[in-house]
């Protein structure tokens, strides 16, 4: 065997090393999508939110007539105000519990009506719990 062989192998032996100390030993990945939070609404306590709160107040707009509360804006279909209270509600729950994105944000974005920006808040939220 050759010496160019030798070190082209030690050399693909010590990138798999170095790459597999930085993997986790598992990960579990789960979206935070309206779904996610419709479906668990005893997680919505553990961020401070009552799901029986208005959504119209929560977020400074007078979109709904008759009102609605936040799980009931969580579990709307459709598109147009159905899809931005249901993906601005999910977004406002993901920024609550997630330190890197920010409330206040997602709020102006409901406010205004950004559905790209909300789409994405959700699209972009995922968890990574690392086991111990």
């Amino acid at each position: 065997m050759s010496i160019f062989a030798v070190c082209g192998i030690s050399a693909v032996l010590l990138s798999l090393l170095l790459m597999s100390s930085n993997i986790p030993e598992k990960s579990v990945i789960f979206s935070c999508g309206s779904s996610f939070w419709a479906n668990h609404l005893e997680l919505w306590k553990t961020i401070g939110v009552d799901y029986n709160d208005d959504f119209d107040k929560t977020f400074g707009t007078n979109y709904f007539n008759p009102k609605i509360t936040l799980a009931e804006a969580i579990n709307k279909t459709g598109p147009g105000l159905n899809h931005l209270a249901r993906s601005g509600t999910a977004a406002y729950l993901n920024a609550l519990h997630d330190p890197k994105m920010d409330a206040t944000k997602v709020k102006d974005a409901v406010y205004f009506g950004y559905m790209d920006l909300l789409d994405g808040y959700n699209t972009n939220c995922e968890k990574t719990l690392k086991k111990h």
